[in-house]
């Protein structure tokens, strides 16, 4: 495990593309499961695979650091919305994007880490079409000139229909993917040595197979057709799993005719851009490592908040099972990244304070463990009919949550003080929030103290909280009869 695959470079002229058909992809040898060893090393690092604002070359080159130092080899450029990547695959980059991809690959190589670049051609591509399928050679031939051998092509995120002309040229979308890839295998493979590839299914997870992977006639056909040299990303039950288990994983190889490689979106927040993820990986086993090919993350948006994420990651996919010990690890080596400006040589955050904002944007499923401790003492002083302020029990609960406000407070007061702006403005809105939230929370517990008389309202008419949520959005989801758990229920 752990192992890094170095690849050499390679400079080549693109042959001519004037002996391709439809048949080239419809007549392929056999690709089913008992095929040639993949080239590809066991992977682990981070895949930037989110929609959004993409991160900066730099933020990028800085990662590359941020996966070394986590002992993992990999990292796979792939942002969602890089519209050369998705919306206008079959447009090559200019000379400068081109030269911050030829940059990458060099900082890569430098660090021992893979550098993989994503393609997305699903969104308006004919898998029939022999001008389609030279586009992506094209593009292919671009990246192998500028030092690429690592690719990833992506068909996530798309109905799984056809263009008429397919529907007549292959018996099934998933066997028009598996004749696509496999071409494209093989003219990386024509150009150049120790290419790889990795594939991203349009099921990808165990819910967009119906929560039945065994009888899913797309995932059958992947590991009937699909080369046994192409890998296949999985992401678990979920899109954003709480737990990944070994027999869902034994389940979907013995299906696919491979392991997989995990995309793990357990820090990703692109669907939810009102939170923010920076505790430590969770929900995973260290036996699920020995049925996996990989296990790469695609995390926050925000770069900075991705710390504690890559290297909670490189621990696990290196052996560290203890979410607490993993966590705390992190922290320590997150610590110099919080120097304050205009103090000390040397001044950072303290651990705690750290630790705070850790547990504070935890996990997906979860706060951290203090913070899931004073959200209870907040539950069982609200459940109380009439608090009774000189009872010890409720006054010392009062006291804990006005301490951890107090806490909070204190958080974001330094944090407005950091050297490094990134790292303050990736956690402002998020913190910015929790301060208010926990100070509106302490002002109604006094409130409640008071006993206020039958009918009076919080907080009062000509008071409303600047933080309280309002627009389409809210509008939209009061409409909605939500129980606890955000599932509706029909109330007839």
């Amino acid at each position: 495990m752990g192992t890094v695959h170095q690849l050499p470079l390679m400079s080549a002229s693109p042959p001519g593309l004037s002996g391709w058909s439809l048949d080239i992809l419809l007549d392929q040898p056999d690709r089913g499961r008992g095929g040639t060893t993949p080239v590809l090393p066991f992977l682990t690092g981070v895949i930037e695979g989110f929609y959004g604002r993409a991160w900066t070359h730099a933020q990028r080159v800085e990662m590359l650091d941020w996966i070394a130092a986590a002992g993992m080899n990999s990292f796979v450029y792939g942002p969602k919305d890089d519209i050369k990547i998705r919306a206008r695959w079959r447009e090559p980059y200019n000379a400068a994007e081109a030269a911050q991809l030829r940059e990458l690959v060099e900082e890569a190589r430098a660090r021992k880490v893979n550098f993989m670049v994503a393609i997305a051609p699903c969104l308006d591509v004919v898998y029939s079409d022999a001008s389609d399928f030279a586009a992506l050679q094209r593009r292919l031939d671009q990246l192998l000139d500028l030092g690429v051998r690592h690719f990833a092509l992506l068909f996530d995120d798309v109905p799984p229909t056809m263009m008429r002309a397919d529907e007549r040229a292959f018996p099934s979308f998933a066997a028009a993917q598996c004749h696509f890839a496999n071409a494209a295998l093989d003219h990386l493979k024509s150009r150049a040595q120790d290419v790889a590839m990795l594939f991203c299914p349009t099921e990808y997870c165990a819910a967009f197979a119906g929560r039945d992977v065994p009888a899913s006639a797309y995932l059958r056909t992947l590991g009937a057709e699909l080369d046994p040299e192409i890998g296949v990303f999985w992401t678990g039950p979920d899109i954003v799993s709480e737990a990944i288990d070994a027999e869902g994983l034994r389940e979907l190889a013995a299906v696919i005719g491979r392991k997989p490689v995990i995309w793990e979106n357990f820090h990703a927040n692109d669907y939810d851009i009102r939170r923010v993820h920076a505790g430590p990986l969770g929900g995973r086993s260290a036996e699920i490592l020995d049925l996996v090919d990989g296990f790469i993350t695609n995390p926050n948006n925000e770069f900075e908040a991705n710390y504690v994420p890559v290297r909670t990651t490189g621990l696990f996919a290196n052996g560290e099972g203890d979410e607490g010990a993993a966590f705390a690890t992190a922290l320590e080596a997150w610590q110099p990244r919080f120097r304050l400006a205009f103090a000390e040589a040397g001044e950072t955050l303290t651990r705690e304070e750290i630790r705070l904002l850790g547990e504070l944007f935890y996990q997906p499923f979860r706060c951290g463990p203090e913070v899931e401790e004073v959200l209870q003492t907040a539950r069982r002083l609200l459940g109380e009919q009439r608090p009774d302020v000189r009872d010890h029990r409720w006054q010392a609960g009062h006291d804990a949550l006005v301490e951890f406000r107090d806490r909070i407070r204190d958080l974001f007061s330094r944090m407005t003080e950091l050297e490094n702006r990134d790292l303050f403005y990736a956690f402002h809105p998020y913190l910015w929030e929790a301060r208010e939230e926990i100070t509106h929370l302490v002002t109604y517990l006094d409130w409640l103290a008071g006993d206020p008389p039958a009918g009076t309202e919080f907080p009062h008419r000509d008071r409303i909280y600047n933080f309280y949520r309002q627009g389409f959005t809210v509008a939209v989801q009061e409409l909605l009869p939500r129980d606890a758990s955000g599932r509706y229920r029909h109330g007839r």
